[in-house]
């Protein structure tokens, strides 16, 4: 009986010491909360410089993206394709430009090329001279051909001259020189060159003439892009549309048929497109993950202590 009562009393006691310590519970953890934030405050107040660079250094990281992301948005503001062009300008096609090392990684280049051409070695023919007649043309050049190609020979060395003689720079006459320019025997010989030489040559005229009164040309363009600070240059709106217009030009004034031709181009309307880039993407996760780590690491703090 008296081991029974003792039981009793252990457990008696027991149950008193367990709702004890559920009261006690309910008033320590805020007393404790309180006091280790008051602690941790006079210790962040003491330390102000690495507090400071704790609570802030979130931002920095998100001031610089931010800078960065809008750097990338300013290089592309100059593009048509960002800008809101409800009724574009027309621009009048300029001519031909010159030659330029981006585009080259040899010595020479050459502004176009063209065929058919006098060439009897194959390393190329310099249209440097203009010639009176046919049999002028055959005589100057040593051409080797038949009557007929011959004269179709001499029909295009009349319009690659006028095109290299009409060529214009910012609306301004810009000769081009002979040096800079390459023909060559037949379409054949040119493709060999160009696929030896795929950065000498900026595009190339593959002319016909079957007669008097037809001049046909099919283009050639290097379409090799490079990059120039960052921008792309755009070959086919840089060099395929001017030698285009420069070759109708020459073609109407050597058949006599327009003196002044003024060719334009001009941007199909369309709203202004939102820049894509790489920080505006991550930018988002990159701020959650500054949101959330100071957060997470002042907490373990707590709970270790």
């Amino acid at each position: 009986a008296n081991f029974d009562r003792t039981i009793m009393d252990v457990q008696a006691a027991g149950t008193e010491a367990s709702q004890h310590r559920e009261a006690n519970f309910l008033v320590d953890v805020p007393r404790q909360m309180w006091a280790l934030t008051k602690k941790n405050f006079i210790l962040a107040y003491r330390n102000r410089t690495a507090t400071f660079l704790r609570v802030f250094s979130s931002f920095f990281f998100i001031l610089l993206i931010f800078l960065v992301n809008e750097a990338l948005k300013g290089r592309f503001a100059a593009d048509p394709y960002y800008k809101d062009y409800p009724n574009p300008p027309r621009t009048v096609l300029d001519g031909i430009p010159d030659c330029t090392r981006q585009a080259s990684n040899d010595n020479q280049c050459y502004i176009f090329g063209y065929t058919p051409a006098p060439d009897l070695s194959g390393g190329g023919y310099h249209p440097d001279k203009d010639y009176a007649s046919v049999s002028d043309f055959v005589s100057g050049t040593s051409a080797v051909c038949q009557a007929a190609d011959c004269e179709e020979m001499y029909r295009v060395h009349q319009v690659v001259r006028k095109i290299m003689q009409q060529n214009t720079i910012n609306q301004q006459a810009h000769v081009i020189a002979a040096s800079s320019v390459v023909g060559f025997r037949n379409q054949s010989t040119l493709d060999d060159f160009l696929f030896n030489n795929p950065t000498k040559i900026n595009g190339a005229y593959v002319f016909s003439s079957p007669n008097t009164q037809a001049v046909n040309f099919v283009l050639q363009l290097n379409s090799t892009s490079f990059s120039t600070r960052g921008v792309w240059n755009r070959p086919y709106l840089d060099l395929g549309l001017p030698m285009q217009a420069m070759a109708h030009k020459a073609i109407g004034s050597f058949l006599n048929v327009a003196d002044n031709i003024e060719i334009g181009r001009q941007l199909f309307a369309h709203p202004a497109f939102a820049v894509s880039t790489f920080e505006g993407t991550v930018a988002p996760l990159f701020l959650l993950g500054c949101a959330m780590f100071p957060f997470v690491i002042q907490m373990s703090e707590v709970v270790m202590e």
